[in-house]
Formats: C-alpha cells, sequence, structure tokens
C-alpha cells in the first residue's frame, strides 16, 4: 500500500480535474489521463468493477444497461465506506441505493426507452477494499436496437466509445470473454483501431470458467495470439447464478484465487485475478498521470492566456465601478484608430485577402476617376457640329472673314460644363469607400447596439456634410473655370490660319489614291469597315481597316473630343485568318492568329474582327489575295468567280470599293443645316477653331483631373477624418451627462452577453482546474 500512497495524489488530481469539468460542463479542450472499459454486452465489464469495489452497485438487467458514461473514482479510505454522486448531495452507505440512483440518473437524462447519453455521470466511492484508480465504464457494444431504441444504436455507441479512446492519453481496457473467439472480439477490434501498436490497451479475457473442457487461453496470456504491450489479465467472475443467489463477492474473490491455482494458468497465478488486475490499473494510471500533468499544466496557462485575452478585446472589464465616459472613451479611441489606418494605411492587422480603405481610393484617382471623365465628354462628331454651329450663327448675315471669339468662349465653356456628371460620380465613388470603411470598423462596437448606431449616425451625417460640400467646391472651380479663358496660359499654343489648311491638303494626299493602278495592285488590296474586339474585354468598336500583300492596319476613331484616335500596324508574316459565318452584323467572323502562337496584339494572342453584310465578300477576296484565308465553316465554295482576283482586277476592286466607303462615309447633305456645315469656308474656320479649343481643353483637363482627387482628399476623406478623430467623442457624449446614460451607450447585445458568460464559464473552470494544481503538495 506505500507505493499506492505514492501514487494516490496524482490520481485525486485528476479525479479533481473530472469533478470540475464534469460539473461545469467545459471540458477546456484538455484530454485527461484516464482508463475507458470497453467491451460487448455480456462480456462482464460490471462484474470486473464491482469485484474492484467489493460491492453490487451497478445496474444489472437485459440490453443495454449501461447508457451514459459512468466516471468512477475509487478513493481508499481505512476508515469508513460510502459512495458520493457529483450530481446531488449526501452520502450513499446502501450501494443498493446507489444502483437506483445510476438508473434514475440515467432515465432522467435519456428517458425510459433505451437510448444513450454522451453526459457522464460521476460517481466516487470511499472503501478500504479499493486502490486508488478512475475508470470511465462505457455502454456495451451491441448490433440490433431493441424496444424504442433508434435503428443506429450501434452507430451512437461507436461514436461515444470513440469520442473516449481515440485520444493518446487514455489506457483502454478491452473485456473480452474467454468463450468467444479472440479474433471476433468488438472490444479488441475497436481498441486495435485506435491503438494500432497495441501500447496502450490492456486486455481483460473473463469467464475462463466457462471455456469448454480441454481448451485453455494460455497463448492468449503469452501474448502468443493479437499481442499486446501491456498484456492480458485473466479475471473469473460471479456466474448469473452466483449474482442471482446474492453471493458475496468477497467470496467470490475467494472462489476467482482458488480457480487459478487449480487451473492451466497455476504457474501464472501471480498474473492472474481482480486484485492483480486492479493493483496493475493502479500502477499504470499513476505512470501515465505523472508524464502528462506538466502537460496538463501547460495546456491550462495557454487556455487560460486566451480567455483573458478574448475578454479583454470584447471590453470586458471585472471592475463594474470603471467611469463608464473613460470606458466609451477607450471604445472610440479603437474605432477612430481602425478608421484611421484603414485610410492612412500602416495598420499592424494587414488584410492580405482583399484590397480596402484607402488603397482603394488611391487606385479610383487612377483609374475610375479617368473613366468617369472619358465617358461624359463628347464625341468629336458632336463637338465639330456645334462649333461649326456656333461660328454660323455669331456670324449671322454676314460673310465669314474671321473666327468668332464668342464661338471659342461658348463651345469650352459647354465642354467645361460636361465635367460636372463625372466629378459627381468621382465625389460620390470615393463616399461608398468611406461608408464601407465605417462599416468595417464599426464591426469593433457590435457588442454595443446602441453606441454602434450612435457612431454611424454622426459619422455618416458628416461624410454626408463633406460630400456636399466637395461637390460645391468642385462646381465652384468649373465655374471658375467658365468665368475666364486664360489664352495667355504659358501652355496655350494659338494656332495658325493656314496650319489647317495645310494639314487638310496632308490628309486629302494621304487618303488620295494613286493614279496609276499599277502602284495599287503593288501594294494595297482593300479599304473597309471592320468591327474589331477591344482587348481586355473592352467591348469593340467600329474601324477603318486596310489590308496590303504584307500588312493590315485600322484606325479607330477618338471616343471623346480630347481622346485621340487608335492607329495600329499589324505584320501580316506567319499570320492565318480564320474565318466562318456570324449572326453577328448578319455578316462573317475573322480570328487573326500568329502560327507560332505569339502575341499578335497587345499581348492578345488573337485579334477578333466582324464584317458587315455589304463588305463580306470583298474581305474575303481580300483575306484570300494576302494568302491567309482559312475557312473554318460557311465559306463560299471554291469557284473561279471568288478565287483570288488577278492584280489588274484588284486595282479596279480597290478603286471601285474604296470610293464606296467614301461615299457612305461622306453623303450628301439633306437640309439647310447640313448644306451650311458642309461650306468649305466655313469647315476651314471649324478647323482652326476645334484645333484651338483642343489645346486649350488639353490644359483645362489636366488641371481639372489633377485638383479633383486633391479636393476629395481635402474637404472629404481628410475632413472625415479629422472630425471622427477630434469631434465625434465629443458629439456621442453631448446631453449623456448621467451614468444611467453612458451605461445605456455600452448596453450589450444579447449576442455578446453570451460571448462573455461562455468565456466567464471557461475562466471560471480553468481557475479552478489550476486550483486542484496548486493545491498539490
Amino acid at each position: 500500500m506505500s507505493e499506492n500512497e505514492g501514487m494516490k495524489d496524482v490520481i485525486h488530481t485528476i479525479n479533481k480535474l473530472q469533478d470540475v469539468f464534469t460539473s461545469t460542463g467545459i471540458s477546456l479542450g484538455l484530454e485527461l489521463p484516464q482508463i475507458a472499459v470497453i467491451g460487448g454486452q455480456s462480456a462482464g465489464k460490471s462484474s470486473v468493477l464491482e469485484c474492484f469495489v467489493g460491492k453490487d452497485f451497478l445496474p444489472r438487467g437485459n440490453g443495454i444497461v449501461t447508457r451514459r458514461p459512468l466516471v468512477l473514482q475509487l478513493y481508499n479510505n481505512p476508515c469508513e465506506e460510502y459512495a458520493e454522486f457529483l450530481h446531488c448531495e449526501g452520502k450513499f452507505v446502501d450501494f443498493d441505493k446507489v444502483r437506483q440512483e445510476i438508473v434514475d440518473e440515467t432515465d432522467r437524462e435519456t428517458g425510459s426507452n433505451k437510448g444513450i447519453s454522451r453526459k457522464p455521470i460521476n460517481l466516487r466511492i470511499y472503501s478500504p477494499h479499493v486502490l486508488n484508480l478512475t475508470l470511465v465504464d462505457l455502454p456495451g457494444l451491441t448490433k440490433v436496437a431493441v424496444g424504442d431504441q433508434p435503428e443506429d444504436i450501434e452507430y451512437q455507441i461507436r461514436e461515444m466509445l470513440m469520442e473516449y479512446i481515440t485520444h493518446d492519453n487514455t489506457i483502454i481496457l478491452a473485456v473480452t470473454p474467454a468463450n468467444q473467439d479472440l479474433a471476433n472480439s468488438d472490444a479488441l477490434k475497436l481498441a486495435r483501431f485506435v491503438d494500432k501498436e497495441g501500447n496502450r490497451t490492456i486486455g481483460v479475457i473473463t469467464k475462463l470458467d466457462l471455456m469448454d473442457d480441454g481448451t485453455d487461453a494460455r497463448d492468449i496470456f503469452e501474448n502468443k495470439l493479437l499481442p499486446l504491450k501491456k498484456g492480458y489479465i485473466g479475471v473469473v467472475n460471479r456466474s448469473q447464478r452466483d449474482i442471482d443467489n446474492n453471493k458475496d463477492i468477497r467470496k467470490a474473490l475467494a472462489s476467482e484465487k482458488a480457480f487459478f491455482l487449480n487451473s492451466p494458468y497455476k504457474s501464472m497465478v501471480n498474473r492472474m485475478g481482480t486484485k492483480y488486475l486492479q493493483q496493475v490499473l493502479n500502477h499504470e494510471l499513476s505512470i501515465h498521470i505523472k508524464s502528462k500533468i506538466p502537460e496538463i499544466r501547460s495546456d491550462l496557462l495557454k487556455k487560460s492566456k486566451e480567455v483573458e485575452d478574448a475578454l479583454k478585446s470584447l471590453g470586458y472589464t471585472e471592475n463594474k465601478e470603471e467611469d463608464m465616459g473613460k470606458m466609451i472613451y477607450i471604445l472610440l479611441s479603437k474605432f477612430v484608430e481602425d478608421i484611421q489606418s484603414s485610410i492612412n494605411g500602416g495598420n499592424n492587422e494587414v488584410n492580405v485577402h482583399e484590397i480596402k480603405g484607402g488603397a482603394l481610393i488611391n487606385r479610383s484617382f487612377y483609374n475610375q476617376f479617368n473613366d468617369f471623365f472619358d465617358g461624359a465628354l463628347e464625341s468629336t462628331e458632336a463637338c465639330d457640329r456645334e462649333i461649326g454651329l456656333a461660328i454660323s450663327n455669331l456670324h449671322g448675315v454676314r460673310n465669314a472673314l474671321f473666327i468668332p471669339e464668342r464661338a471659342f468662349d461658348k463651345i469650352v465653356e459647354n465642354l467645361l460644363g460636361q465635367y460636372r456628371g463625372p466629378m459627381v460620380s468621382c465625389v460620390h465613388h470615393v463616399r461608398g469607400i468611406l461608408d464601407d470603411v465605417l462599416e468595417d470598423s464599426l464591426e469593433m462596437l457590435s457588442q454595443y447596439p446602441t453606441l454602434n448606431k450612435e457612431v454611424k449616425r454622426f459619422v455618416s451625417c458628416e461624410i454626408d456634410k463633406r460630400e456636399k460640400e466637395t461637390n460645391q467646391h468642385l462646381v465652384t472651380h468649373i465655374q471658375a473655370q467658365q468665368s475666364f479663358m486664360n489664352t495667355r496660359h504659358p501652355s496655350f499654343k494659338p494656332v495658325d490660319w493656314n496650319e489647317g489648311s495645310k494639314k487638310e491638303e496632308t490628309a486629302e494626299k494621304v487618303h488620295a489614291l494613286p493614279a496609276d493602278n499599277k502602284e495599287v495592285e503593288e501594294y494595297l488590296y482593300f479599304t473597309g469597315k471592320l468591327r474589331l474586339v477591344l482587348p481586355g474585354s473592352k467591348g469593340s468598336r467600329d474601324a477603318i481597316c486596310t489590308i496590303t500583300k504584307s500588312e493590315f492596319s485600322f484606325v479607330i476613331s477618338p471616343t471623346s473630343f480630347l481622346s485621340s484616335e487608335v492607329k495600329e500596324t499589324i505584320s501580316l508574316k506567319n499570320v492565318e485568318c480564320y474565318s466562318s459565318q456570324s449572326k453577328k452584323l448578319n455578316g462573317r467572323k475573322y480570328i487573326l492568329q500568329r502560327m507560332d502562337k505569339r502575341p499578335i496584339y497587345k499581348g492578345e494572342k488573337l485579334l477578333e474582327l466582324f464584317s458587315f453584310k455589304e463588305d463580306t465578300d470583298e474581305w474575303i477576296q481580300s483575306f484570300k489575295s494576302a494568302g491567309i484565308f482559312k475557312d473554318l465553316k460557311g465559306s463560299p465554295e471554291a469557284t473561279p468567280e471568288n478565287s483570288p482576283p488577278t492584280r489588274a482586277k484588284l486595282g479596279g476592286m480597290l478603286n471601285t470599293n474604296s470610293s464606296r466607303l467614301m461615299q457612305r462615309i461622306s453623303r450628301r447633305p439633306k437640309n439647310t443645316t447640313d448644306q451650311i456645315l458642309n461650306d468649305r469656308g466655313l469647315q476651314d474656320q471649324s478647323k482652326i477653331l476645334k484645333k484651338m479649343i483642343e489645346n486649350y481643353m488639353k490644359i483645362t483637363d489636366t488641371t481639372i483631373r489633377d485638383l479633383v482627387p486633391k479636393y476629395i482628399m481635402f474637404s472629404l476623406v481628410s475632413s472625415t477624418q479629422k472630425y471622427v478623430r477630434e469631434e465625434l467623442v465629443g458629439d456621442i457624449l453631448k446631453g449623456r451627462n448621467t451614468d444611467e446614460a453612458k451605461a445605456e451607450l455600452l448596453e450589450a447585445s444579447k449576442e455578446h452577453f453570451h460571448q462573455i458568460k461562455e468565456l466567464l464559464d471557461i475562466q471560471s473552470a480553468t481557475h479552478k482546474a489550476m486550483d486542484v494544481f496548486l493545491s498539490i503538495k
């Protein structure tokens, strides 16, 4: 017993921890060292445990008797013998009442339909006849549901057993009757599944007295069959007749000893029997617990720190008398810090999942803002018409000798007015980002609904106010630009009267077709219109395209007044054109790509084109003449009529189709306004004025695009940050001078309250567990 006295402290320590976790219903995620008893129904588990105690105290009957885990804690007490339950008060000296309480408590949790529950029953037994030991008696393995049991009762029991025996901290006591083939033992199969090497399994062989004559289990005890590192121990329990006749357990233990002395196992009698099994379990559990106590203590300290940090992050304080205003100030300071870091960057908790806050605002300055401006300005054609109308109307009845200055002012004023829409869009876009920043930062106040609502109200109102002010600043800037046209700006270059004429003559020479058809035959195949799909999923645009013997080129008109036309030339060397019928434009689709799979245009491996119905035949012939045409489907059949044209024929085709194209582009004016606008003198003045307007608008466009982000940062973003930093706390506390009013702001949400309660429960369990360790001498 002296060795047992030396071991009892560590076993008692684990018993106390089990009591803490059972009473609080919180395990803290710790897997305590324990012995789990598993076995099939009628394997003799209950008899083994009762022999340990020397009393009949476990329920008996047909079917599943053990329906909840029973944590059995045995304490060696030389003075008296009694039992205690953790779920109720009082000592039980009558062990028949212990059995009845186990049945009643099981029924209270599971009902009387033979169902099972994972919630354990904790039972302590103090006796001079026991060694200090703790075991968990688990429901017996079964195959068939009986009575009102669920059909998956076998699966439920197996899952419960797995919860206990999977962890390395559990010693498995696998009980198997000797009159059953060991290879078919459900307990050993389950133990083998989680303990493949057999390092933490102890085999118990019961009912050795019921084996057939001439057979024995020596091979099992000698570890020759299904070997276990901790080996097998044989026991002989009371028979059902002995139990029915109320045979005393002490007499049964004497009968067990006599059996082994007169059996095939007499040579190993010192390693057999219930008492030896109890000694082995006491020793194994004590050694196991000693090795795990440092790890358990470390896990408890770590858990305690985690809970403290979690409570701190939720704003919990143990000091109930702490100044409410101070708490509000602390919470809002964290909110302000989060707002500032979201916009300015430098937050310690770097977001690695998405771009947010200030980074999005910065990107907007150079991407979305340009898109807003580019999409709002008038097209070149519309602006050309307005310039012509302005000049014509300002001349009135007089003949046009000079360009009226008022036309310049009027057109520039109109163009400047077109910036108002995109400016508002820019401001609203950044305002949306600020709203998202506000929502993200408000998450830290979600546990205080009233405070959260008030902060959102004040900050949103401030953002509304700043958005209006920013729009007004930008509108004022446009009005200032409209009020005075600074034509003496250092970057403004007036246009010489003859410059427009020279450029037009140059353009006419470029567009004019060579008079000699031989030159046409040498270089040109066809010029016409195609719909071109822009790279980067930016839609499609109509383009004037020209194909020669060695090149394919296209020109895309500018989308707005200040944008430039797009001109590109692609070499046809090693290029193929794959073509098919297309419902788009009721025409044909062409795909240009290089045979070596290299990019053909702006990093894209394909250039997708569509021809209009009226130009389809000419484009097919032109691609064929260039020697790159590859029909995919729907190509006209190869006939002499649609074979590649001869050079002589090609020149005539080019003249015919080019002139047809020019006729489509510049049709005859149908009304008086169009006739006036097509006057050669008016067009000359319009081109010069347009160039002057372009020169001036490029200056103002640069200025506006530069100032808009600055105004937005100054008047919207920075001003909002300043308000949050300097005035928000005062506005929140204004009129809330009493503790009751401040407490109302700090009233926690139900979710927050439950979070705090759960953490406090865990903290309480952790402290109780630490107290257990502190009590160890």
